[in-house]
């Protein structure tokens, strides 16, 4: 995409009007503001840069339940699994914060279920906690079958990972 001395100027405001907040992709993709996401990838602006505690603009919008801006970051090639300070991917993000559409996003273009945070939890043991929403519980078993041999269940049904 070609852009106008008009285009650099609005992306120009937009990463400065933002910035103020920290870096202006990862503002954005908190906020949930896709049309200056979709510029701001668009234009080249880095796609993992760091927000508050090691966070992505992936993680931001997954937890945000953004699903509009994970999909422009993830098609701009923004990395799907990578881990916050406390361990947390995008798709860990999304379970914790009950967003069923970015988990679906996250799940249809391979996350990994498997990634424990620093406490060992994965996004599957963490969508068994109380108050998730039943519907992420089903996404995240519908993965199942891609890892037979690495998973079992306790004799209370509790979902362990090997």
């Amino acid at each position: 995409m070609e852009f106008s001395a008009t285009d650099w100027v609005t992306v120009a405001l937009t990463e400065a009007t933002l910035s103020r907040e920290g870096p202006p992709l990862f503002v954005a993709a908190q906020r949930g503001c896709v049309a200056a996401a979709k510029v701001m990838c668009e234009a080249g602006s880095n796609l993992e840069v760091f927000g508050p505690k090691h966070q992505r603009p992936l993680h931001a919008a997954a937890e945000g339940g953004h699903a509009g801006i994970v999909a422009i970051l993830l098609g701009a090639g923004a990395l799907i699994d990578v881990q916050d300070d406390d361990g947390n991917t995008p798709l860990i993000s999304a379970v914790l914060n009950g967003q069923a559409a970015t988990v679906e996003i996250l799940l249809a273009v391979g996350a990994d279920i498997t990634l424990a945070r620093l406490d060992g939890m994965t996004a599957r043991h963490i969508a068994q906690l109380p108050g998730t929403p039943a519907g992420l519980r089903e996404l995240l078993s519908l993965g199942d079958e891609a890892i037979i041999g690495l998973e079992e269940l306790s004799a209370d049904g509790e979902l362990l990972i090997r």
